[in-house]
């Protein structure tokens, strides 16, 4: 059996390159036409947000990724996610340093998109959170093809804070014609949208927009499910393999999940059942998990697909009802916990 140190020294010898290829290749063959996915008034629906990920407190990662907190003591890395929440599929992941800029890594995901999925990106809308909305940005999206949908701060800027409640039309800045959608959330708040949409009725934009919530419970999942911040190693390059392969898994992820929740759809009888059942995702991605990289590994495809056809067949058996307008109040916990510890691929 290999020792941990004889693994860390093995490791050096190649970077994040393959990992990062493989989520390149299988990313552009599912979004090559060959297969349908589920859009919205023609449009793919893309999340962005961006992260931050507990790294081990190393002289070498702090260097490397920098610091984030109270006098500098938590050693972190950004990722920002571009995400398709219709498909519930990652575009397109970025790692970068502690001091991540979520308006830049934006511009790198469409610097992405208009590379190397053109087609999608001239039918894309993208939802944006508060942190994002700028005149330059707003540009850009446009730049590729694409649309917005993105809500803004209250005083983001004298037009759109001065816009009534309801939908109006404003004009920036820049001269960029813009739809405001103004509207009372149960709270009491005012909620503002702004979008380049212009021909989709404004009752639409709630909706649409609470769809942006998918890209936080895909963050959930990989640091809580896909255990992303269980990192293997120490070196700024075993960080970047680790995470690199944990989104190899999330793809893994989509793709057994809609198999699995196919099968349970096919095989589902018309019932007085109050809701609509689902593959269990937290155990399907334990099981995936713990699994997988074994049974890829296998030289043979047939062993290797006869594995995940099976692997599906006892993920349909697990299911979990869909509970639809459920809301969870988001709880800020300040506490930061720094207890990192080495997991074994042995």
């Amino acid at each position: 059996m290999m020792s941990q140190q004889a693994l860390s020294k093995a490791r050096n010898h190649f970077d994040h390159s393959p990992f990062v290829k493989m989520v390149r290749e299988v990313v552009a063959e599912e979004y090559s036409g060959k297969f349908p996915l589920p859009t919205w008034n023609g449009l793919h629906v893309l999340a962005d947000d961006g992260t931050y990920l507990l790294l081990p407190k190393t002289k070498e990662l702090k260097e490397v990724f920098g610091t984030r907190g109270e006098g500098g003591e938590c050693v972190c890395a950004g990722a920002s996610v571009l995400y398709d929440v219709l498909h519930g599929w990652v575009l397109d992941p970025i790692i970068t340093g502690a001091k991540m800029n979520e308006r830049e890594e934006c511009k790198n995901h469409l610097a992405y998109l208009e590379a190397s999925l053109p087609h999608i990106a001239s039918k894309s809308v993208f939802l944006l959170d508060r942190g994002y909305p700028s005149q330059e940005l707003f540009k850009e999206i446009q730049g590729i093809g694409a649309h917005f949908l993105i809500r803004c701060k209250k005083n983001y800027c004298k037009q759109t804070e001065n816009a009534p409640l309801g939908d109006s039309t404003v004009t920036l800045g820049n001269g960029m014609p813009v739809r405001v959608f103004k509207f009372e959330l149960p709270s009491g708040e005012i909620e503002t949208l702004v979008t380049d949409l212009f021909t989709v009725p404004a009752d639409e934009f709630p909706e649409l927009y609470r769809l942006r919530w998918q890209i936080e419970t895909t963050y959930n999942r990989l640091k809580n499910i896909v255990c992303v911040e269980s990192f293997s190693g120490r070196t700024p390059n075993a960080i970047r393999q680790d995470f690199w392969a944990s989104m190899v898994i999330m793809l893994l992820l989509a793709t057994a999940e809609r198999q699995a929740n196919e099968q349970i759809a096919k095989g589902s009888k018309p019932t007085n059942n109050k809701y609509i059942y689902r593959v269990n995702t937290a155990q399907l991605a334990v099981s995936l998990r713990d699994e997988f990289i074994f049974k890829v590994l296998v030289r043979r495809r047939l062993p290797s697909f006869l594995w995940f056809k099976r692997f599906i067949d006892l993920a349909a058996y697990s299911q979990t009802p869909v509970k639809p307008a459920r809301s969870f109040p988001r709880r800020h916990n300040p506490t930061i916990h720094s207890n990192f510890y080495l997991k074994s691929h042995l």
